[in-house]
């Protein structure tokens, strides 16, 4: 027995290109006549019975219908008894086949079956429903109505005419006498019986026409056949129809004769005009009626026709499915039957298996597919060992910046604590937990913040804390003083908000400074500043008195003349010099002893307004121009001690401008909603070497200042925690700008 070819046993390339080729043209064949069946029937819808009934084309169909099922049903039986082979032979995949192949026919034969029959059904009922006997009763009912209409037209039409025809034998209107006048005899008659049309023929001239105003004039009349004429001249009436203007025009002719009962010498014609839209839905109903009749004939064979038409189509389709589906059924398993190979090869950890298929559809795709899968999953395995080193090696690192991070927080003596958008503690060093007298050991991150703070400083830390968190604003910062361990402390809290990188907020974190040993270093160093400067003070004047005692005492030894002038001259700079020491001392008690504010929720405006009522008429060449918010808030202060520093710094800026200029005091909230202050001049303002010292006790830059009164104004404002600074004012002069919290 011969070897058979391995390319025809495997089903080769060479054999694959014929399959598809003869698939393709079997499938365009059957789409053209599936196209043929959907023309056929959308011009079997037109009612063309010459198209239904057209044998060849009947008979063309069902020769094409024959061979198209005899060539299916052989390839089809030909697949059917090869699957059930390769199926008994066990031969991978054939299972799958035979259950696709099966399906498809189960699916697509139950579905057309029951489409054909009810196609067919609703195509009976459909008919049926057409010729039906209200039909016909309808459209003889219409005919009989046209009809009617016409007749009853033709009717009047031959009464008028030979109604007319008797009068114009009577009044003798065809004799050559009267035949001057006959178009008005003929318009009278016209008008009298309410015709259209009214016309006298004598045969050998033009005949004589009246027309109604209301008929269409444009057009031509067409004119009557000669052989009516002629038998109307013989003495024969007649009834012609003919369409004008796209209507009809009903003419009716009776001879005349001259004399009355004599020989007939004229036509007497009348006119009676159909409109064009009753002439034309007349013989729309005709046609319609006449097309009826005509179809209604072939009832039995249009039954036949559509129940032939959707058999092939139905047939056509159910087998061309099946046909595709033993086909798809192929092609998808021999690619099945690949990637199973490659499956089990993958499984057994060979990640260098490649499936080699010749598929070039979605079956193709997806072996491709298989194929980068298993080389992502080769580059991913590789990639998981690498990144797993990596990682290991980034773990360590992160541990290693925690550790240090950790470590260096707990290193630095400033206190630092965050807290979440709930308020719950996230992070807190050493420094935080002894500030707030905390054992080291505790645990506090997850609890409240509250739950951590001293009583006395929970609620400003608090307040403090919402500004960022709620509040909106970026950081904020608040001195306080706290009994920590049986002792007071001075800290400096300053709280900025945490966001995302969308700007939503995360929480805050809150920074605790311990100022105590620096505030009590400063003030130290403060008094002893004060202590240098008050002696210098009181060391100017005990000069002169000291001057004026030794000469009073050489003089009053020598006993010398003029020594009463001596004395008094004397004991007058003795007392100015003790009055000087006296004013120092009062300044220096009022700058110690300066009570303590009382604070309440003001106004700025009102007292801004008790601080220039001081003012009115006082400095004629000064003025003080005054620009405030209309929405300002309230403030917490004591309003006695704010106008001491309003009038302070009032008093300064005049004398700064030598009596005469313009001074603005303006007070507005900034978009953190702190209130500010300004007091501006005009005078030849402030050196910058003496910014620094400027609020410093006993430091001036007035001849005779005694260098307290911007001190007080800056204890006055640090009372109400607020800030006080100096800056240029534009184009010249001094401006002090004073901060203040607005009031909650």
């Amino acid at each position: 027995m011969p070897q058979q070819d391995p390319e025809r046993r495997a089903g080769g390339p060479a054999s694959r290109i014929r399959i598809d080729r003869l698939i393709r043209s079997s499938i365009l064949l059957l789409l053209l006549v599936f196209l043929g069946g959907t023309f056929l029937l959308r011009k079997a819808t037109t009612f063309s019975w010459l198209y239904i009934t057209n044998s060849v084309l009947l008979s063309s169909l069902f020769l094409i219908n024959a061979i198209l099922i005899l060539t299916l049903v052989t390839l089809l039986m030909r697949n059917l008894i090869k699957a059930l082979v390769e199926r008994r032979r066990g031969i991978l995949g054939s299972r799958f086949r035979t259950k696709l192949v099966f399906s498809l026919l189960l699916l697509w034969l139950l579905p057309s079956m029951i489409i054909f029959w009810t196609a067919l059904h609703l195509i009976q009922r459909s008919v049926d429903r057409w010729f039906n006997d209200p039909m016909d009763r309808l459209t003889d009912a219409s005919q009989q109505i046209v009809d009617t209409y016409y007749g009853d037209a033709k009717k009047r039409g031959a009464a008028f005419a030979r109604e007319i025809a008797r009068r114009l034998e009577e009044t003798g209107a065809i004799k050559p006498s009267s035949r001057a006048s006959i178009h008005e005899t003929l318009g009278g008659l016209l008008s009298e019986y309410h015709l259209d049309l009214v016309a006298l023929d004598l045969g050998r001239e033009p005949p004589y026409l009246v027309l109604d105003p209301h008929v269409p004039a444009t057009g031509e009349l067409q004119e009557i056949p000669i052989n009516l004429r002629r038998g109307a001249l013989r003495g024969e009436a007649f009834i012609w129809m003919s369409e004008y203007r796209g209507g009809m025009l009903i003419r009716c002719g009776h001879p005349v004769r001259e004399p009355p009962g004599g020989e007939a010498r004229a036509v007497a014609v009348v006119g009676i005009y159909v409109p064009r839209e009753l002439a034309r839905l007349a013989a729309s109903v005709s046609r319609s009626n006449e097309d009826y009749r005509q179809i209604r004939a072939q009832k039995g064979l249009i039954k036949r026709v559509y129940v032939l038409v959707f058999a092939l189509i139905t047939l056509v389709v159910l087998f061309s499915v099946t046909w595709i589906g033993l086909y798809l059924a192929r092609r998808i398993t021999e690619p099945i039957q690949t990637l199973l190979q490659g499956t089990r090869e993958i499984s057994s950890g060979n990640l260098d298996y490649r499936v080699e298929t010749e598929a070039g559809d979605e079956l193709g795709i997806l072996v491709e597919s298989f194929n980068r899968m298993t080389a992502e999953l080769k580059a991913g395995k590789e990639t998981i060992e690498r990144r797993n080193v990596e990682l290991s090696a980034s773990n360590r690192e992160l541990m290693e910046r925690r550790r240090y991070s950790e470590t260096l927080l707990n290193s630095v003596t400033v206190g630092v604590l965050s807290c979440d958008r709930e308020g719950r503690v996230t992070t807190v060093n050493r420094a935080a937990l002894r500030l707030l007298d905390l054992e080291l050991d505790a645990e506090p991150v997850g609890r409240p913040l509250a739950a951590l703070l001293p009583p006395e400083g929970r609620g400003p830390l608090e307040e403090l804390m919402a500004e960022v968190v709620s509040g909106g604003g970026q950081s904020a910062a608040r001195g306080l003083e706290l009994s920590i361990g049986g002792k007071t402390c001075t800290l400096a809290a300053s709280a900025t908000s945490l966001r995302d990188e969308a700007g939503e907020p995360l929480g805050a974190i809150l920074v605790l400074e311990d100022l105590t040993d620096l505030m009590r270093a400063q003030k130290i160093a403060a008094w002893r500043e004060v202590a240098r400067r008050l002696a210098h003070e009181i060391k100017n004047p005990l000069t002169p008195i000291q001057l004026s005692a030794e000469r009073i005492r050489k003089k009053y030894a020598e006993e010398a003349d003029g020594l009463d002038d001596i004395v008094e001259e004397g004991t007058a700079s003795i007392v100015r010099e003790v009055a000087t020491l006296k004013n120092l001392v009062d300044e220096f008690t009022r700058f110690a002893r300066l009570p303590a504010p009382n604070p309440v929720a003001a106004r700025i405006q009102d007292v801004i307004a008790a601080s220039l009522s001081l003012y009115n008429g006082v400095h004629t060449n000064v003025t003080i121009r005054e620009v405030c918010d209309p929405d300002l808030p309230r403030v917490l202060l004591d309003p006695d001690q704010m106008k001491r520093v309003l009038v302070n710094l009032l008093d300064n800026a005049v004398e700064a401008m030598g009596g005469q200029g313009t001074v603005t005091i303006e007070a507005r909230r900034d978009a953190t909603g702190i209130v500010r202050l300004e007091v501006a001049d005009d005078g030849p303002g402030i050196r910058e070497e003496d910014r620094d010292r400027l609020f410093l006790p006993y430091f001036s830059t007035k001849k005779k200042g005694t260098g307290l009164g911007l001190a007080i104004v800056h204890r006055i404002v640090s009372d109400h925690h607020g800030r006080i600074r100096v800056e240029d004012n534009t184009p010249r002069g001094a401006r002090f700008v004073i901060e203040l919290p607005a009031a909650a």
